[in-house]
């Protein structure tokens, strides 16, 4: 039996017990959509350095990268939250934490952007153009001016939004 024949029942071989796994439901790439619809994703941007506090607008759209993979079209912004980078200190009879802006990065900030698009819902978790995404996933933010990395917090229906 040459090298070339080893080949091919090695292919045949590893064909066959991918499609009986399929079959059975254990490869992965038979997830059954249980529906779609929009959805929620908040993106947590911590401690973003920029002067321009109107720098996500709700309305705008900004393109995202999940898995060094972007995702086309763009998503539209439809919440923005921010408040300025945040320290903790001891109060004076070191019983409870105070939090006070960070003297160090005045410019510092941290950002929640909203962004909504359509998503396929399986067992497994929502699905958006073929990129599952779930809380923790590390997502990138980008538009004309910015170009940002954040994490996901948290992924709703649109019609159930806080």
């Amino acid at each position: 039996m040459s090298l070339i024949d080893m080949t091919i029942m090695a292919t045949a071989l590893a064909s066959i017990a991918g499609f009986g796994l399929a079959k059975a439901g254990m490869a992965g790439v038979d997830q059954t959509i249980q529906g779609s619809g929009k959805v929620n994703i908040d993106v947590y941007l911590t401690g973003l350095k920029t002067r321009d506090l109107n720098l996500f607008k709700v309305g705008d759209t900004s393109s995202i990268t999940i898995r060094n993979q972007p995702v086309q079209p763009p998503m539209t912004i439809v919440k923005v939250d921010h408040w300025q980078k945040q320290v903790s200190f001891l109060s004076p009879d070191g019983k409870k934490a105070l939090a006070f802006a960070d003297p160090a990065n005045a410019i510092a900030h941290d950002f929640v952007v909203t962004v909504q698009d359509t998503a396929d819902r399986t067992s497994d978790g929502y699905v958006i153009r073929g990129n599952k995404i779930k809380v923790g996933n590390q997502i990138e933010l980008e538009s004309f001016k910015y170009r940002v990395q954040g994490v996901v917090v948290d992924i709703n229906p649109a019609d159930k939004s806080k």
